[in-house]
This record gives C-alpha cells, sequence and structure tokens, in this order.
C-alpha cells in the first residue's frame, strides 16, 4: 500500500549532465526544490532548460549527475519498483488492437503487479473519472485526441500512484479541448489528492494549474523562480477571463523574461 508521506519531492542541489562530441552538456544544475504531498506543481521553461529531463529524474529513469533527492521520503528506485509513481506523456501510446478498459489495465497486468500487494483503483472507476464512462468498448481509433490522453491518464492512476508526473500532455491538443482537460484534470487531483508535477509551455495553463509554478531558465538549466500562488488562488482555482489570472500570467512571464536576459 502507499505510505503516507508529508514531503513527495525533495531535490537539494540536483543536476544532470551529459557526455557529447562537443564535451559536457548540463542539461540542469543546481536545482533545489522541497514540494509537500498533495501538491499541484507546475514546471514551465524555454525549450532545453530541462523540463522533461528533471520529470525522468524525479521518476529514476535518469540518475542525476550531481545532488540528492528523495520522493515521497524515500528512494527513487525503491518508489519506482513499488510502482508509485506513473509518467503521462504528451503523445497517449495507447495499443490500438487494446479498448479503453484494456488499455487501463495494462499496467496490472505487467511487472509483476501482484507480488507488490499493493491496492488498484479499477479500471471502471478510472475511465468514469476522467469521464469516458460508455466507452470502455472504444478502440483507440475510435476517439479524439483529447480522449485518448483521457485513457492514458485513466491508465496512469489505476495503480493509486502517490506521485503523478506528466510531460505536457495537452500540448498536442487545440485550445478549447486544452482548457476542458485543464479542467478534468483539477477535478481529479482534488479527488484522488495525487501529487502532480506537470510540465508545460503554456503560462496560461501553468497559472491556471498550479498551486506551485517553478519556472526554469536555459543556459545553463536552472531554477529562476518558484511562484507560490494559494494567496491568489483559494482552493486552487481561478477563473481565467480574471485579472488576478492575468496578473499570474503576467507575473510567469516577466521572470521567464528576465531569466533569459530580456526586458
Amino acid at each position: 500500500m502507499s505510505k503516507l508521506t508529508e514531503t513527495a519531492i525533495d531535490l537539494r542541489d540536483v543536476g544532470v549532465s551529459f557526455q557529447s562530441v562537443r564535451g559536457e552538456v548540463h542539461a540542469f544544475s543546481g536545482v533545489s526544490f522541497k514540494a509537500a504531498a498533495g501538491r499541484f506543481v507546475v514546471l514551465i521553461g524555454p525549450s532545453g532548460c530541462g523540463k522533461s529531463t528533471l520529470l525522468r529524474v524525479i521518476a529514476d529513469l535518469l540518475p542525476p549527475s550531481t545532488g540528492e533527492l528523495a520522493v515521497c521520503d524515500d528512494n527513487p528506485a525503491q518508489v519506482r519498483r513499488e510502482r508509485r509513481t506513473s509518467f503521462v506523456f504528451q503523445d497517449a501510446t495507447l495499443l490500438p488492437w487494446r479498448t479503453v478498459t484494456q488499455n487501463v489495465r495494462l499496467p496490472l497486468e505487467v511487472g509483476r503487479w501482484k507480488r507488490l500487494g499493493r491496492q488498484s483503483n479499477t479500471p471502471e472507476e478510472m475511465i468514469s473519472l476522467v469521464g469516458l464512462a460508455g466507452r470502455e468498448k472504444a478502440y483507440p481509433h475510435e476517439l479524439s485526441g483529447g480522449q485518448r490522453q483521457r485513457v492514458s491518464i485513466a491508465r496512469a492512476l489505476v495503480t493509486k500512484p502517490d506521485v503523478l508526473l506528466m510531460d505536457e500532455p495537452f500540448g498536442a491538443l487545440d485550445e478549447i479541448t486544452r482548457d476542458h482537460l485543464n479542467d478534468v484534470l483539477l477535478r481529479i487531483w482534488r479527488e484522488l489528492k495525487t501529487t502532480i508535477v506537470f510540465v508545460t509551455h503554456s503560462l496560461a495553463e501553468a497559472a491556471f494549474l498550479g498551486q506551485t509554478v517553478a519556472v526554469m531558465a536555459a543556459n545553463p538549466g536552472r531554477f529562476a523562480d518558484v511562484v507560490d500562488l494559494d494567496g491568489r488562488k483559494a482552493n486552487n482555482e481561478i477563473d481565467r477571463s480574471s485579472k488576478a489570472f492575468f496578473d499570474i500570467t503576467s507575473q510567469l512571464r516577466n521572470i521567464l523574461s528576465h531569466a533569459s536576459g530580456g526586458h
């Protein structure tokens, strides 16, 4: 079963470097950050600043070159082995020969899930939660892009993860569909109380979703600022047409501009 923790993400001077034909390349460096369990954290920044790489470090898909980190007050490798993190990518990556229910059930059929002794959500519960009740027997080619992403979210949540990592999951969708899925995601987050770390290039999406927005800068990749929005978004809710929403997006834009050397 999931372990109750107070801190979901704890990064201490974490960096990632790669060797290339041009020598050592720093994806990002000196990243320190702490997020309480149940928090909705958004990472924004220009391409190449290391947002997706940082998600992979948290998921234990990539080792850090420097620094230390803990996930749910535990070793990231142990958390990964216990399947307490889940990942949602920009591409839904559904198996075309499996129905919605069969795709959502997949994590419970692989990786020796039964041997872990952990409880899971049922596929049917998660399909209903993401708003696809009635489409359980549909195949991916019968679904819209937004519906396919809902299936990928349901699949990620079926294992009852403590931390849900999302790498631009709505980036390929039109603005209206993206806004609707942002609403759906916040509803899911409030119901399940799962910690979410969400990567986006959209300032509006960051302002709407995030309790905490970590702004990253490139060359070298680093945290330029961390903005907590609790005092400006009661219950993490905000009207997209409000002045408060405009002010938050403007603040994030200014931080990015200054971090990039703009004026």
